[in-house]
């Protein structure tokens, strides 16, 4: 597949000020999702798509990096950066969110924009806080993320992890604001169709694995491992809500 066909369709963020690493990584979902860089493709040079997205190469430079850890991606010194051979499998293992509009309480994308402004950072005070106990707590969590038995259980036992890492920080103020978020998404339903039926396997094995290395950084009191992966990880799920329309 072609550089310039991949970039002719990279085109529909252009006009935004300043893409983000975040609407980078959306546009290069939507180009696997449309057919149009496929596995195995090489992609552009990062300053072919910092121009074609009038962002910097610093964003794309993110993004790719997302990508990478995902195992989206591999970097070819030399050579360049090519999509994976199971790249498009990518929609099987995404936990997707269509979000609805709602006039009472924040929603999913509003609130997912304002924890990316300090959940990050918050992690320094997370590694530096949290007790044995607490990592072995956030471990059940993510083995019950696994074997949530239906799509809501699902929900509930990520939102629990969440608040076991707000928890560790030791600060009522962080406490709060997650009690909050938790309250405005249980009060949707988690934004969620069909809630009684079990999330699929594919999804809950990559949210596992996604959230584990959070946790993983956490026990190893890497700060700033932590605050690079809670970004990313704000930043994928911020580029994929409503990913399909």
């Amino acid at each position: 597949m072609s550089s310039d066909l991949a970039l002719a369709q990279l085109a529909a963020i252009a006009t935004n000020d300043r893409a983000t690493p975040s609407l980078v990584y959306r546009a290069l979902l939507r180009s696997i999702r449309d057919g149009f860089m496929v596995p195995g493709a090489k992609l552009p040079n990062e300053r072919e798509l910092a121009q074609q997205l009038n962002t910097s190469r610093t964003a794309v430079r993110s993004a790719l990096a997302m990508m990478e850890r995902q195992g989206l991606v591999l970097r070819r010194v030399g050579s360049g950066t090519y999509l994976t051979d199971d790249a498009d499998l990518v929609f099987d293992r995404m936990d997707q969110t269509n979000i609805g509009v709602h006039e009472a309480i924040p929603s999913f994308a509003e609130i997912v924009e304002g924890r990316l402004l300090f959940e990050p950072a918050m992690m320094h005070l997370v590694v530096n806080r949290v007790q044995d106990d607490e990592i072995i707590g956030m471990r059940s969590t993510l083995e019950q993320i696994l074997a949530a038995p239906t799509w809501e259980d699902f929900k509930e036992q990520i939102y629990d992890l969440h608040r076991q890492i707000f928890t560790s920080t030791k600060n009522k103020f962080m406490v709060q604001i997650m009690g909050n978020i938790l309250a405005d998404r249980r009060a949707v339903l988690f934004d969620g169709r069909d809630t009684d039926k079990p999330a699929p396997q594919a999804v809950r094995e990559q949210t596992h694995k996604d959230l584990k290395t959070i946790v993983d950084a956490i026990a190893a009191r890497n700060g700033k491992l932590a605050e690079e992966l809670v970004a990313d990880h704000l930043m994928r799920t911020l580029a994929t809500i409503n990913i399909w329309q």
